[in-house]
């Protein structure tokens, strides 16, 4: 039922007015709902053809909802014809709605008069739809087929009812069969094309390309191609058809922001950014267009117009009340402010993309990379630890190794604050060195055949313990020297420090104990060192110690 409903509501935008007037551009972009342009075409051949001009700007404003407008044009069109024609059929058309009984005798008037006129039938017969009265619509439709049922323009009008009526497969069969009596009637390609949109796209296009092979410079079906393929997202192939359509010069503020957008959308930046620039100069304040120009400068790096941009973007009112910003609009506007070094206003933006969709994982993520940019490891551990619980299990050691970097980062952070006493530096820190523990030792535990787990491990539990008193780094130390053996090509450089570590432990043990068996491991260890590095004066210093009586 929503399906319908919404293929129901595009159709009856799209198709909002039948098409009646043959060869007629203005008609034909009323009837394609294409209303600014239509008003433009008609307001300027009011003088050459006023009855069907006046007539037309009726029904444009009756469409709207003016009322007023629609009867002084639809008076106007009837004077302009002496006869009953299309100006009395407006008139009779506002009858109508506030008096029935009278717009109906007036209507059977006209047709009285006009049995042969299709145009003028098919006008009554749009008039009776347009106020609910299918029945009479359809016996009209009928009289003008006795008149002409070869007429395309008939079974245009009966495709737009059905389309109204959320029938796109009935709509498209009666365009259809328009085309089987007028092969040419580019009208009828351009109104199927925009129901078989929902039934087989390339059916649509290929009804598009029809189009503009029979009339070229008819550009307006360029549009609807372009359109065609901007909702489909085939960019490229948007981007050439809105070229053909802006080369004729009749083109909206929307039709701007779409042909921006697909440049934007296949990073045509520098051509993307003279669209907007064209459609900014028309209506600055617009959303979109901000919207893209913000988007457009981040993507470019050009961070200082992006704030410019993003300040402007920001500034301005949501276009209604259904509008809402888009958690890229917020992570955009975070970037360049991250990058402009805006730090605090770029966390406030991720907060609000994340308020907006906290589902957006890597939004945790992006904003813990902020706060370590700025140095503030504390709060990038806080939200990346926010970050792995959302992943959940998805979470591997990688995660955990950032996690555990962080709060060694915000530990060593303390270790160099000079504003503290050692015991409040070691109070302090001891936390944050805790949880890097914690986080690495899942690394560990999920990469057991990598040294890296437990390095940062013996690293970290070096921190808890600088003088190595209580051994807190021992063990991981040593299950580094297991990992790394075991690997070809192993880390010298770890491997020296781990040696040291150890050669270093056992010293400061048979200081303690003075059991032989101590020193003979500050020798062992020693002689490791120097294995991998003959030079090292750390490594002789223990060595001489141990070999000595």
């Amino acid at each position: 039922m929503k399906m319908k409903y919404f293929i129901g509501a595009l159709l009856s935008f799209a198709i909002s007015v039948s098409a009646f007037a043959q060869n007629s551009p203005g008609a034909d972009y009323l009837s394609l709902g294409e209303t600014k342009l239509a008003k433009e075409y008609f307001t300027k051949n009011v003088g050459q053809s006023p009855e069907e001009s006046h007539f037309y700007l009726g029904e444009i404003a009756f469409q709207e909802g003016n009322m007023a407008e629609a009867k002084s044009q639809y008076g106007q069109s009837a004077s302009a014809n002496p006869e009953l024609g299309l100006g009395a059929v407006g008139l009779a058309k506002l009858e109508l709605k506030s008096n029935p009984k009278v717009g109906e005798d007036q209507l059977k008037e006209v047709q009285k008069k006009n049995k042969k006129n299709v145009t003028v039938l098919l006008a009554i017969a749009k008039a009776y739809s347009d106020n609910g009265m299918k029945d009479k619509a359809l016996n009209v439709i009928a009289e003008a087929k006795k008149a002409d049922k070869k007429n395309p323009y008939i079974y245009i009008l009966e495709g737009d009812m059905l389309a109204k009526e959320n029938n796109p497969g009935g709509a498209a069969g009666q365009y259809d069969q328009a085309i089987n009596f007028d092969p040419n009637c580019v009208l009828a390609y351009m109104k199927g094309a925009k129901v078989y949109e929902y039934i087989n796209r390339n059916t649509a296009a290929d009804m598009l390309k029809k189009a503009i092979a029979i009339k070229p410079e008819y550009k307006i079906a360029n549009k609807d191609l372009a359109d065609l393929y901007y909702r489909d997202g085939f960019y490229p192939e948007a981007i050439a058809a809105y070229k053909e359509f802006f080369a004729g010069g009749d083109y909206t503020i929307d039709d701007i922001t779409r042909y921006a957008a697909s440049e934007y959308f296949t990073k045509g930046y520098a051509e993307a950014k003279k669209v907007m620039a064209q459609g900014l100069s028309r209506e600055p304040n617009n959303f979109v267009l901000n919207r893209l120009l913000m988007y457009t400068e981040n993507d470019t790096k050009n961070y200082e117009a992006g704030l410019a941009a993003g300040e402007k973007f920001f500034s301005l009112p949501l276009p209604s009340d259904t509008a809402k910003y888009l958690v890229s609009d917020y992570m955009s506007y975070a970037n360049i402010l991250s990058e402009t070094g805006n730090k605090e206003k770029a966390i406030d933006q991720y907060k609000k993309a994340i308020e907006l969709d906290p589902s957006k994982v890597s939004l945790f993520k992006d904003m813990a990379t902020t706060y370590a940019k700025d140095g503030q490891y504390v709060e990038a551990a806080e939200i990346y630890k926010k970050y792995l619980e959302t992943l959940g299990e998805k979470a591997d050691a990688t995660d955990y190794y950032q996690l555990g970097g962080y709060y060694l980062s915000a530990g060593a952070n303390v270790d160099s604050d000079t504003t503290l006493s050692k015991e409040e530096v070691k109070a302090k820190a001891a936390p944050f060195y805790k949880e890097a523990d914690a986080a690495y030792a899942i690394v560990a535990e999920r990469k057991p055949e990598s040294y890296l787990g437990y390095y940062q491990r013996a690293r970290t539990n070096y921190q808890l313990d600088p003088d190595s008193e209580l051994g807190l780094a021992k063990p991981f130390y040593e299950q580094t020297i297991t990992a790394l053996l075991a690997d070809p090509e192993p880390n010298n450089k770890i491997l020296i420090e781990a040696y040291s570590y150890l050669s270093y432990y056992y010293y400061l043990q048979f200081e303690k104990s003075k059991k032989a068996d101590d020193k003979s491991s500050v020798k062992l260890y020693a002689e490791k060192i120097l294995e991998l590095d003959p030079e090292n004066a750390n490594g002789k210093a223990l060595f001489e110690f141990a070999s000595g009586k």
